[in-house]
């Protein structure tokens, strides 16, 4: 509930030099040119894998915070491009969903009259028809790195790109550097589309079940609902990005709440906006909070149902002491004002060298 401080035009003026500050999206111009080269490099990488006759992509997806518009600058000189593509794999109509948990993790079963495709054969768990996440996802990393994309080169307004793969936990990024500068990172991901003839999507990804493990598998995706639902979210002028990566920028900014993911975040706005009908931008501190106060709420709970599958609980997988050590900061902040705006005007000071306003833009 909305607390008569969260309206002070005090309070707001910090909320938005913490947003223009600490939140602010990377430059408009740079996101759009390297959009345009990661159109450049798609086909290679589609051509290059289909020559290897294991992944044949039957379509690409794109996801992530880029393309939402709700990414943030890392620094004011650090735009930190990142575009996260997904590789839709032929072969997904002869899967089948099975066991699938609370968190949203799930078995991939062949079917009984599925096509014999080597990349099945290659990544069929010993004993069962399930086909095992880990397997597919490291033999899609071999191949990637069989694309040889350190001989991508492609000119693009005067300036040669080239590429770089490196690892990253157990996963692959590419780099693509302009010239001698590093331009963007692209997170190149497997996925099955298991969707039918009714047109229900039902995709799935290889993915860690916590950060950082070694423990892959495969969890139904919702990215392009999410995709969906921020097209065109704002068309009325509102403030509802603002509010998401204002919070995405003050929970990097408190260590206590660094566990939070921007899943557990983008879940609790759409929340709030199912419940607050107004996002005008003179309410954007309020909304700030009201979205801070809904992820309390949640902690409260000890429970975040999934938007799109309620069944699924994004907490599953967390400490119970963690949540209320969180729930207990989040309840301070959102009770005391002074504190609030202290905590949101010095992050503005760490972050915030002289000029970088200029330099963002």
């Amino acid at each position: 509930m909305s607390k008569e401080w969260h309206k002070s035009e005090e309070f707001q003026r910090c909320c938005r030099e913490f947003h223009d500050a600490c939140a602010r999206q990377p430059c408009g111009k740079n996101v759009d040119e390297a959009k345009e080269v990661l159109e450049l490099i798609k086909p290679y990488i589609a051509e290059k894998m289909a020559g290897q006759r294991i992944f044949e992509l039957k379509r690409y997806e794109h996801r992530g915070s880029t393309y939402e518009g709700v990414k943030i600058a890392k620094s004011p000189t650090d735009q930190d491009l990142e575009f996260d593509v997904m590789f839709v794999m032929t072969g997904g109509r002869d899967l089948e969903c099975h066991d699938m948990g609370l968190d949203g993790f799930a078995k991939l079963k062949l079917k009984s009259n599925a096509k014999p495709r080597e990349l099945f054969q290659k990544t069929k768990e010993k004993d069962t028809s399930c086909i095992s996440a880990m397997e597919t996802k490291n033999l899609f990393y071999s191949h990637l790195v069989g694309c040889k994309l350190e001989e991508f080169r492609k000119d693009f307004k005067g300036t040669c790109i080239t590429c770089k793969l490196f690892y990253h936990g157990p996963a692959i990024k590419v780099d693509v550097y302009r010239g001698q500068e590093k331009f963007f990172s692209l997170d190149l991901s497997p996925l099955f589309d298991l969707s039918g003839e009714t047109g229900k999507e039902e995709m799935y990804v290889a993915k860690a079940k916590k950060k950082g493990s070694n423990d892959i598998q495969w969890l139904r995706s919702y990215s392009l609902d999410e995709k969906r639902k921020f097209d065109g979210m704002d068309r009325d002028n509102g403030c509802r990005k603002m509010v998401l990566r204002t919070m995405k920028a003050f929970v990097k900014s408190r260590s206590e709440l660094s566990w939070l993911t921007s899943q557990h975040l983008k879940t609790a706005l759409f929340r709030t906006i199912d419940a607050q009908q107004s996002w005008k931008q003179e309410e954007f501190s309020q909304r700030f909070m009201d979205t801070l106060g809904t992820l309390e709420e949640c902690l409260d709970k000890r429970t975040m149902p999934s938007y799109f599958q309620p069944g699924t609980d994004l907490f599953e997988n967390y400490k119970e002491e963690t949540m209320e050590a969180t729930k207990c900061r989040s309840c301070r902040l959102s009770n005391n004002g002074p504190l609030m705006t202290k905590l949101l005007s010095s992050s503005i000071s760490k972050w915030k060298p002289a000029n970088s306003v200029s330099q963002i833009v």
